[in-house]
């Protein structure tokens, strides 16, 4: 289901909400990765919330991070579940350290490692972070630094899978995130 919100200052956003459960915030990495999947593995565990916010192109992770602390707001959630596939990982693990109290736990698929990732000592909830095995760009070898900054991560790598989990392998995707949210 779509909907429009009005964020501080007057402008207006979409917003797609699907599933029903623990509220969760989807960061999607360029070009909506994987978008529809995330919520379709999880629809009555997860109620995920997708926005197209308004913003210049090539914000920093904070600044995406402050829009999506934005939009939670003023639709007026508490506490979330943030995910977070590839470009939309740091977005995620940013917004997890700036905003402890709103994050209940983190997801972050196919981290890319870069130098996009200064806040990672102070993510503090239960984080997961996904990695395929074939994936030659954001795969263990570029997730296992990410993973290790973090003081609560675990770190899990699929075996035979490559960049996109939720498409490659999504039965084992699926139980490695319903595990970790259970625990």
């Amino acid at each position: 289901m779509t909907e429009i919100l009005e964020l501080p200052g007057g402008q207006l956003a979409d917003y797609h909400v699907a599933g029903s459960g623990i509220p969760a915030l989807l960061f999607p990495g360029s070009g909506g990765a994987c978008q529809r999947q995330y919520s379709a593995l999880f629809p009555f565990v997860l109620r995920t919330y997708l926005f197209d916010l308004p913003g210049p192109a090539g914000q920093s992770p904070e600044e995406h991070a402050r829009r999506y602390e934005q939009a939670r707001s003023a639709i007026g959630l508490r506490r979330v579940v943030v995910f977070g596939h590839a470009s939309g990982a740091a977005a995620a693990l940013a917004y997890a350290a700036m905003y402890p109290e709103r994050t209940a736990a983190c997801v972050v698929v196919a981290p890319d490692g870069g130098g996009a990732y200064p806040l990672l000592e102070h993510v503090f909830c239960r984080t997961l972070i996904v990695a395929g095995e074939l994936d030659l760009t954001s795969g263990p070898a570029q997730a296992a630094p990410v993973a290790q900054r973090i003081p609560h991560a675990e770190l899990v790598v699929l075996p035979g899978c490559g960049r996109l989990p939720a498409v490659e392998a999504p039965g084992g995707y699926r139980q490695v995130v319903l595990d970790f949210l259970r625990g």
